[in-house]
Parts: C-alpha cells; sequence; structure tokens
C-alpha cells in the first residue's frame, strides 16, 4: 500500500504507539533452511516496518480484538475417529491448556461435508458428530470462551485428510448440489453449536482443488454459495450469529482477484465481517505476499465490513518456493525447535497487524507449537530429517506431523509449553499474581493394582494450567504421612497405577497457573486398593434385533458369594473396549442401544464381587441390522394448481426388518423441507397446496422398529396455475327478465378449460351462480333469465379447468333490466247489444321495451281470465260474442316486443243488455 491518502486510511493514532519490542528471531542450525531463516525475517522485519509506516487511519470497530486459539484435536480434518465414545476427552486437556495460555476465544475447523448427513450416511450416522461438537460448544462456553466456528472444506488430497473416499464422493456433487449442503452444514453448525462467530467460506481457491467445484475460482459464484448460508443460517433457529467469509491473502491460483472477492463478499446482505488467512509472507515477484492483508483490510474498511484472521502461521519456505513447493512439505518443516523465535516473532506480528486494522479476531493455526517442537536430527520414527535439505522432498512428512500430533497430545495431558506459548501468554497476560482455587471434591475408586481419582475443577481469574498430584501409603487408612508429587495433569482426574494391593494410599491436588501462582493443597482423600478377583460371568450372547439394538444376556458367575453388579463392555473391534453400563446382580440380561446400523460390536461383561472387578467374560459379537433402503424411483405429478400426487418404489435392505411405513418431507426450498405425512402405500397426494408453485419432495423409509432410512433423491415439481380470467365479458338484457351475457378467455399454462360458471347478483360482487356453461369453446355465452325487471345486476364469470380449478372471476359487469310494460288506464265499457261490449283504454310507453301488444279479457267472474281478443294497433276492442243480460268483468294487459307482460289495467264490471 502506497504511503498516498486513503479515503478510509485517514485518522488513526501512529501505529508505532502500538508495537511492542519484538523478540529477536536467530538463525536455525547450521546448513539447515538458513536462507529460509533469513529471509522470513527479513520479510517479517519488512512488514512492520511498513506497519509503522502506513497512514493513521480509522479501521472498521469490531471492538476489542479477540485473541483466540485453534482447537487441533477438534479439527474436521481428524476424520471418523471424532465420532468415538469418549474422543472428547482428547479435547479438554487442550482446551484447559489453551484458557490457561490467555486465549479468549476458541476456533474450530470443521470442513464440509463433515456434518452434512448424506455424507455421513444418514442422520442416524451424523449424530455422534452432532453430539460430540455440540459437547465441545458446550464446553468452550461453559469455560466463559467465545467460540469462532470456520467452514472450510475438508482435505481430500493433502497428507493432514483424515477421511477416505473424499475425491470421488466431490465428484457426485453437482454445483447445485454443492450449494444446498454447504446451506444445510452451515444451518446445522448454527443449530448444534451456536457459535459467536462464524466463516461460512476461507479459501475459495484452495475449496476449489480440494472439490472441484471449479465455480469456486470465481467471486461472484463463490458470493452466491456464501449468500445461501447466509440465507440458512438465518432462517435456522439460531440465527443471530456474527457472520464472515474470505479468503488467503496471497494472488489467487486462477479466477477473481483478492479485490474482486472483498468486493462480491462485502455486497452480501447479513455478512458481518471479511476473514483472511495469512501463510506464506515472502518478498515474491508478485509482491509482498503478507502485505496483501493490508490491501483485504483497507478494501474491508472502505466497504464498511471489519476483517479478521481465522488461520495465520508462518510458512517456512524461500521466495523461489511460491507455487513450486508443496503445502505438504512446508508444513513437515514446522515442528522444529529452532524455529521458536521466528515463530515468536511472527506471532508479535499478528497482533501488531491486529492492533492497526483493529480485527474483530485472530487465531493462530499453530497451536501445537504453543506447546511442544520436535528436536532436529535423528530418525524419521521420532520426526528428524537428518539425511534432508530444505531443497528436497522431505522424509515422510506425514511421520513427521503425526508424530507432532503425539508430541503434543502429551504435552497437553503434562501442562507442557514451548517458548512460543509463553510469548503468547505473556502477550496477553502480562502480570497475574492471582492462585487458583484450592480444588475440592476429591474422590475415587481403588482396584487391583491402581487407583482412580477425580475431583472438582478449579477456578483461576485466567486459566487452570494443571495440577500437581501428591501420594503418601500411610500404616493406616487416612493416617499421617508427608506426600511426594507423583504426577502432573491437566485435567481433574489421575489413574495411579503399579500400586502394591492390599494396601493404604492418601492423595492431595493442587492447582497452578501459567504464572506460577499454585493453590494450597486440597484435602486428604485415602483409599485401598484390592487384593483378590472374582469369578467371571459365562455364556455371555449377543442378538441383533434391530439396526440400532443389540440384547445381551449371560450366565451368573459359579459362585455368586457377594455379587453386587456387572460392568458391561463393547466396542467394534476386540481391542480397546470401553466400560458402557452397570447392572445389578440380579440381571443377567440388557439392551444395547443406540447403535450404528450394519456394525459389529463386541461385548463382554464384568462381575463385581464384594467390590472386586472378575476378569472379563469370554467376547461375544453382533452386526446390528442395516437401515432401510432409501426410497427410490421417486416421481412427482401435477394433478391440479393444488393437488401433487407421489409414487415410489422400495428395495428391502437385504438382512433388514418389515417395512412399516414412509415419511413424505416438503419444502419450498431446497434442503428445508418438514415432514408433511407418514403413510404406509408407496404413494400419497398433497390436495391443499399453492397454485404455480415449485415443490421440493422427498421420502424417508421407516422400518418397523422405527429406524429410518437416509432420504430418497430429491424431486421437484410446480403445480398447474389456475385457469386464465375469462375476458371481454358483455352484458345485454333482451327482456325485462333476462341478461344475455357473452365473453372471451385463453388457455394460458394451465389445464384445459371443461366450464364456466356464471355469478349475477343484485350486489357486488356477486355470489349467486346462476347457470353453468359446459364447454371447451374459448368464445361462450350465457342467458339468465330469472332476472327482476327493472333491477341492477352485477355479473362476472369464472373458468373451471378439468380439475375444477377455478380461475380468479372476470371483470365485473353492471347492468338493468328494463322495466315491465306500464299497465293500460282509463279503461270504458259500452254495451251497444246484448252480445256486445265496446271497450276503450288509454296506455304510454313508460321505460319499457317497444309495445307490441293488448290481450283482452272478458269473464263473468273476477278477476277475468279468459282471453277474448288481441290488439296489435290502437287502444280500443269489440268483444261481440258477450251473452245478454250477463254481468262482465273486464280488463286489459300491454305486452312487449318480448313477451313481457304489465300488470293488468283496472278492471271494470259492465251488464249486457
Amino acid at each position: 500500500m502506497s504511503k498516498s491518502k486513503h479515503p478510509v486510511l485517514c485518522i488513526l493514532v501512529a501505529l508505532t504507539l502500538l508495537i511492542p519490542r519484538l523478540a529477536r528471531a536467530d538463525n536455525p542450525p547450521v546448513g539447515y533452511c538458513s536462507t529460509i531463516y533469513g529471509e522470513l525475517n527479513t520479510d517479517l522485519q519488512a512488514f512492520n516496518l511498513l506497519l509503522t509506516a502506513q497512514p493513521t487511519w480509522t479501521p472498521i470497530s469490531g471492538g476489542p480484538t479477540l485473541y483466540a486459539a485453534n482447537l487441533l484435536v477438534a479439527n474436521g480434518n481428524t476424520g471418523p475417529s471424532l465420532s468415538g465414545t469418549g474422543y472428547i476427552n482428547n479435547v479438554i486437556p487442550q482446551l484447559n491448556e489453551e484458557k490457561a495460555l490467555g486465549a479468549q476465544a476458541i476456533l474450530i475447523q470443521i470442513g464440509f461435508p463433515l456434518l452434512y448427513a448424506p455424507f455421513q450416511g444418514g442422520t442416524t450416522q451424523l449424530k455422534p458428530y452432532l453430539d460430540f461438537y455440540q459437547t465441545v460448544a458446550n464446553t468452550v462456553h461453559g469455560m466463559g470462551m467465545k467460540l469462532i466456528v470456520e467452514n472450510d472444506i475438508l482435505l481430500a488430497n493433502d497428507v493432514a485428510s483424515g477421511w477416505p473416499n473424499l475425491t470421488s464422493y466431490f465428484s457426485t456433487l453437482s454445483w447445485d448440489v454443492y450449494q444446498q449442503g454447504r446451506a444445510t452444514m452451515a444451518a446445522t453448525i448454527a443449530e448444534t453449536m451456536q457459535p459467536d462467530y462464524l466463516v461460512l467460506a476461507e479459501e475459495p481457491d484452495t475449496e476449489a482443488a480440494q472439490s472441484g467445484q471449479s465455480n469456486l475460482s470465481n467471486a461472484s459464484m463463490a458470493a452466491q454459495m456464501v449468500a445461501g448460508e447466509i440465507t440458512a443460517v438465518q432462517a435456522s433457529t439460531f440465527p443471530t450469529i456474527t457472520l464472515g467469509a474470505g479468503f488467503g491473502a496471497w494472488p489467487q491460483k486462477s479466477g477473481s482477484s483478492i479485490a474482486d472477492y472483498v468486493t462480491a463478499y462485502a455486497a452480501l446482505p447479513g455478512l458481518d465481517f471479511i476473514d483472511s488467512h495469512i501463510y506464506p509472507i515472502n518478498n515474491v515477484s508478485s509482491g509482498s505476499l503478507i502485505g496483501n492483508i493490508l490491501t483485504v483490510a483497507s478494501l474491508a474498511a472502505a466497504a464498511g465490513k471489519p476483517v479478521s484472521l481465522s488461520e495465520a502461521w508462518l510458512w517456512k519456505m524461500e521466495d523461489l518456493e511460491w507455487q513450486s513447493n508443496s503445502a505438504d512439505n512446508i508444513r513437515a518443516r514446522n515442528p522444529f525447535s529452532f524455529w521458536a523465535p521466528l515463530d515468536i516473532y511472527f506471532q508479535q506480528t499478528m497482533q501488531n497487524l491486529a492492533n492497526y486494522t483493529n480485527m474483530v479476531f485472530v487465531a493462530e493455526d499453530g497451536p501445537d507449537y504453543l506447546f511442544t517442537y520436535q528436536t532436529f536430527g535423528g530418525t524419521t520414527s521420532n520426526g528428524g530429517l537428518a539425511n534432508c535439505t530444505c531443497t528436497t522432498t522431505y522424509c515422510d512428512n506425514a511421520d513427521i506431523l503425526t508424530t507432532e500430533n503425539h508430541l503434543t497430545s502429551a504435552a497437553n495431558s503434562v501442562a507442557e509449553y514451548s517458548p512460543t506459548g509463553m510469548a503468547f501468554y505473556t502477550s496477553l497476560v502480562p502480570s497475574d499474581t492471582i492462585a487458583p482455587y484450592v480444588p475440592t471434591g476429591l474422590t475415587g475408586t481403588a482396584a487391583f493394582a491402581l487407583t482412580n481419582l477425580s475431583w472438582t475443577a478449579s477456578t483461576d481469574n485466567v486459566g487452570v494450567a494443571g495440577y500437581n498430584v501428591y501420594r503418601c501409603s500411610p500404616a493406616t487408612l487416612g493416617g499421617p504421612c508427608t506426600g511426594v508429587q507423583i504426577a502432573t495433569t491437566t485435567v481433574p482426574s489421575y489413574t495411579d497405577l503399579n500400586l502394591q494391593s492390599n494396601t493404604f494410599y492418601n492423595y492431595q491436588v493442587s492447582a497452578f497457573d501459567l504464572a506460577n501462582n499454585n493453590s494450597g493443597l486440597s484435602q486428604t482423600f485415602s483409599l485401598q486398593t484390592l487384593r483378590t478377583s472374582a469369578n467371571a460371568p459365562t455364556s455371555l450372547t449377543a442378538t441383533a434385533v434391530s439396526p440400532k439394538e443389540i440384547n445381551l444376556s449371560w450366565t451368573p458367575p459359579s459362585n455368586i458369594s457377594g455379587l453386587t453388579q456387572y460392568f458391561l463392555y463393547s466396542g467394534t473391534s476386540t481391542n480397546g473396549l470401553l466400560q458402557f453400563a452397570t447392572v445389578p446382580s440380579s440381571k443377567t440380561t440388557f439392551i444395547s442401544q443406540p447403535l450404528t446400523p450394519a456394525t459389529t460390536y463386541y461385548y463382554g461383561v464384568v462381575a463385581v464381587e464384594s467390590g472386586l472387578d472378575s476378569p472379563m467374560s469370554p467376547l461375544a459379537s453382533a452386526t446390528t441390522l442395516p437401515l432401510p433402503n432409501p426410497p427410490t424411483s421417486l416421481v412427482a405429478t401435477p394433478v391440479s394448481s393444488t393437488e401433487i400426487t407421489l409414487t415410489w418404489q422400495e428395495i428391502p435392505a437385504t438382512g433388514g426388518l418389515q417395512m412399516k411405513n414412509y415419511q413424505v418431507w416438503e419444502g419450498t426450498v431446497p434442503g428445508l423441507l418438514t415432514k408433511l405425512a407418514t403413510v404406509t402405500q408407496q404413494s400419497y397426494t398433497n390436495r391443499t397446496l399453492a397454485p404455480g408453485t415449485t415443490y421440493y419432495f422427498e421420502v424417508v423409509a421407516v422400518d418397523s422398529n422405527n429406524d429410518a432410512s437416509i432420504p430418497s433423491d430429491p424431486v421437484s415439481v410446480t403445480t398447474w396455475p389456475l385457469p386464465l380470467p375469462p375476458i371481454n365479458l358483455q352484458a345485454k338484457t333482451p327482456a325485462a327478465t333476462q341478461i344475455a351475457l357473452s365473453w372471451q378467455w385463453s388457455q394460458g399454462g394451465g389445464l384445459p378449460v371443461a366450464h364456466y360458471y356464471v355469478y349475477c347478483d343484485t350486489a357486488s360482487p356477486p355470489t349467486t351462480k346462476v347457470g353453468t356453461v359446459t364447454t371447451t369453446a374459448t368464445s361462450s355465452s350465457f342467458t339468465y333469465r330469472g332476472a327482476t325487471p327493472g333491477m341492477l345486476y352485477y355479473c362476472d364469470v369464472v373458468a373451471a379447468d378439468k380439475a375444477n380449478d377455478q380461475s380468479p372471476p372476470s371483470s365485473q359487469v353492471s347492468v338493468t333490466t328494463p322495466p315491465l310494460p306500464n299497465a293500460p288506464t282509463n279503461l270504458k265499457a259500452t254495451t251497444p247489444s246484448g252480445t256486445e261490449i265496446d271497450l276503450t283504454w288509454q296506455w304510454s310507453q313508460g321505460g319499457g321495451l317497444t309495445l307490441a301488444r293488448f290481450n283482452v279479457y272478458c269473464d263473468t267472474a273476477s278477476p277475468p281470465v279468459t282471453k277474448v281478443g288481441t290488439v296489435t294497433s290502437g287502444s280500443s276492442f269489440k268483444y261481440k260474442t258477450a251473452t245478454a243480460a250477463t254481468q262482465y268483468y273486464c280488463d286489459v294487459v300491454a305486452m312487449d316486443v318480448d313477451n313481457d307482460s304489465s300488470p293488468p289495467s283496472a278492471i271494470i264490471n259492465v251488464i249486457t243488455p
């Protein structure tokens, strides 16, 4: 970065006020990597000078920087052993050590697809990993530290990879399925671990190389994947996590640049910070690799985002080795102790960088080197490189790194720290004079030649680094003695081995921190070792009854005197069986569950007589039944705008249980399905769907023991849209009681039309169906013949397809029916003879239809019902066939051109002479 002013880099105190004195880097042994050492020392010096020369600026505030430690033993690349019973016991010592170092947060790398059910073979197989990481998360939070999860990718073609067949699995994933899986796993991490910070993706170039997803080399496509993860997390049950994503601070090998990734990521709604990694720091032809981090920070700040470092460690490489030597070779150089001064220098440099950019958090990637290094030289079996040089391929990289892991585990168990670790501690905890609390609750059990001790974990203002265990052997139980230190441990438990049988032992423990503050001694706890053994049970049998259950039975020992209980042991191999249950002496059966399907388990039983453990019984084994196979050939067919029918097939698992039912899962977002129904047949119809909507379905098979298969392959289908509404609705009134309607209709994208429903009413909108037109024609008509004269009507028409899906109504028309003709008035009658009645009347047009005729009625009763004549013109009529000397009643009715009748005129009565 130049010294010219930057729009964001303009208002902070001088960096020189923030930099502590730096450790001087010494040279390595003669003849080994001296060029590398010298170059890296120069690069670090140059970068620190560059930091002091940077303009003052105001970085985006992320609060005080959190300094995190990487929990290496929980790294997802460890492999399937993470799910093993008791693996959490490997994690606790390292967590305790890192807290004692002053770490304010813990970072865990969990790469895709570790917590993705399809990769593990189903939700059952996934559960042990979820349980493990949930326990780790709860433990971290319970220790008062923040939790950072880096959701990167598992290594497929790397010496650090612990998972078999990853490359072949990745090859089965399309880009869409890959993105869906990444989103699903991000939501799973959020719900299971509830981290404080979640890095959704890192090193897109590495991820592209490991997964084969070349789209990740394009910043916009990588951002598309991150956007899907953000959406999934925000839709999860724990949506308030601080989210970030990033890339390595080195030139990308292909595709987009660092600036492209910053721009693409910073534009994502819901992304809270930009993350990065620092490994190579060299000054190479493409520029200062470590200097790229300043570009990242300034671009992120310009976009309003703070930055973080989820991984940072010093790669031991020459400038000329950039992009020419493998990561495996370079990482295998790290474990040797002569690098410690340079690692401390790098560590301090990262703190200077964090202070300058006000980073959200910094997590160094070399936690093992906080505890121990290897001694250079020797043989490959102990990590030596006596016959190798810095310019050749290394001797057994995997062996060197594996040896370092073993050394780290041993160091974690006995509170051992390296100079690099102590430098980390003193930078975070400059002064500590407070001793840990005295351990309490010391207790334990005794066996033949050992004692198992445990106590309540002590607490400290920074962190307890470990415990000193003291033992003495008095003449009597609880008698006085002066104890000697026998062990140091980082966990609140210890097993004291190789003791004398039938002997009394007293124990005390004290806690200490890294500032060498020691608590007082705990209260004394006394034990007596045992001296005899019990008889072993016999005839142990194991019978698998389901994918998750094995039933055990055995015969008690021949001598049951003093028998109190049984200890049950199990494992997936004959070596290293672990106790998993305790059964009272009254029982000789046990149900072992929940287990992993299609897995062979070995069992042994130990009898406890008078407090003495017997030898283990002969082992028995059984293989759990397989889970049901997932349904196949899932087909989804749209039947109507609200109805989809599913069909599928089931291939029974060999040796599995009978199928009980099927669970149908549905949703409108891939990967976010909910259980819709449970059915016993291999088909299902959902009739409550939304028109024109795409739905996703999966089906899960469930056996008679309620064990569920993994989901079927998902299918998607779109319901038919509703019919289009009729258009150009026209209305006429051919008669006072009739409304003639006509309209048009077009097919659109739905099912063919089957009929139309016609609605007319005197209120708007009309709700009275007055007719159904059964036709498939796109131009139709209907005449409503039951209207009331002289009334305002509102009408519309609805189209219905062959599944009776109804369109929205057409545009509404309004029409007023004409009134009935006016009644004739002023009717008069004369009788010129005994057989003739002459009638005259008057009539006015009014608002009805045109007059067509008058009907004349005369009768000897009232009202008259006998029509005696029709008048088509004029307003008079002579009734000439009357009967003499008879009383008649007459009236006249007007008829319009559509035969609408007026009310009758007033009745007139007359008597013929």
